[in-house]
């Protein structure tokens, strides 16, 4: 997999669908995961964590770790074939939950990091 379709799917400056290369595609791929609530797609009911609800405003010290978790076990149930994962950190703040994820590239071995934030919804 060098090249595959852009996420989200864009238009190039040549007309054609957007390409991107095999490390967006894999940090499109873990962006997809996280934000996807599972039973959101109808022939996957199974993906996704649905980050953005998992910790909300006021997490607790469990929230945080339940949230780690969900995360670290839907990416090695999704994309075991790509990534090993290698460790995830969840972090919150009065407006924000930050996602850490290092992970090595099964094809390479090439030892990444990515991270994605959620805004928090304010509990009324």
């Amino acid at each position: 997999m060098t090249q595959a379709l852009r996420f989200p799917f864009q238009i190039s400056d040549r007309g054609v669908a957007a390409t991107a290369g095999r490390l967006d595609i894999i940090r499109h791929q873990l962006e997809q995961l996280l934000f996807t609530i599972p039973g959101e797609r109808v022939n996957r009911p199974n993906f996704g964590c649905g980050v953005q609800r998992l910790v909300f405003a006021g997490a607790t010290t469990e929230a945080i770790r339940a949230a780690e978790y969900t995360i670290s076990t839907a990416i090695r149930r999704h994309m075991s074939e790509l990534v090993t994962l290698d460790a995830v950190r969840v972090t919150v703040d009065d407006t924000l939950m930050l996602i850490d994820i290092l992970y090595t590239l099964v094809e390479t071995g090439d030892e990444l990091a990515v991270s994605f934030d959620q805004p928090l919804e304010a509990v009324a």
